[in-house]
């Protein structure tokens, strides 16, 4: 097995199968664009196949109802063990002591998001120096993870406007880390369609690429094709 399905066809196809052993993918895109929900069916559709899932769920955005409307079974909800870290340093804590609890089994981690608890508590210049310092060494603390056990890590990420060429870009937070140490980097935008998302595959296993979408449907019971 070299990569995690998402429960969606056409994010599998845009994905090659979807997301990725071995390596950090990071989805990013702005409020209401679908990246709890993903994260939430990801986590669902690796239990299914009998993985452990771990959900570090640092914007206390992981929704029992959310879950249960997926029509998880008790058996496999429990296969997703849940963290809600308290602030960036408690989160930077819960991830690095993962090392004991991976094995040589698949497993998946998703840390959504990888930059709320960042942004909090970032403040004057020192802060920011240090909490991008801290960032950075949870960052390589994650790749390394993902390098030495058969997991896949899943991070979402908040966005920020920045001037770009007379106009408005939108880019994540904390962009310089979060793509050089993210493998895959898919974007998602909402649509004139209310409940229909588009994502855009701007990385793939370490090499930037030009256009790739797919269009999926944002329901009460997760993620499908559109």
């Amino acid at each position: 097995m070299e990569r995690l399905g998402t429960g969606c066809s056409n994010l599998d196809r845009l994905l090659r199968g979807g997301f990725p052993l071995n390596q950090i993918s990071l989805v990013y895109g702005e409020a209401s664009t679908g990246k709890t929900v993903l994260c939430m069916q990801c986590a669902v559709d690796s239990a299914l196949r009998k993985l452990k899932v771990f959900y570090v769920d640092s914007d206390q955005s992981f929704s029992p109802q959310r879950l249960e409307s997926m029509l998880v079974s008790h058996e496999v909800a429990e296969r997703i063990v849940v963290f809600r870290p308290e602030d960036f340093r408690d989160q930077v804590n819960i991830t690095e002591s993962l090392d004991g609890l991976l094995t040589r089994t698949p497993s998946l981690l998703v840390l959504d998001s990888v930059t709320g608890l960042y942004r909090a508590g970032l403040g004057g210049r020192r802060d920011v120096f240090a909490q991008n310092r801290e960032l950075n060494r949870e960052l390589a603390s994650l790749a390394s993870l993902a390098k030495r056990y058969p997991l896949a890590v899943l991070l979402t990420g908040e966005v920020h406007g920045h001037p770009k060429m007379g106009d408005w870009s939108v880019e994540p937070v904390a962009t310089r880390a979060l793509q050089h140490w993210s493998e895959v980097i898919l974007r998602l935008r909402r649509t004139v369609r209310l409940e229909v998302r588009e994502a855009v595959l701007e990385k793939m296993d370490g090499r930037e690429t030009v256009g790739p979408k797919a269009m999926f449907r944002v329901t009460e019971t997760g993620i499908e094709d559109a």
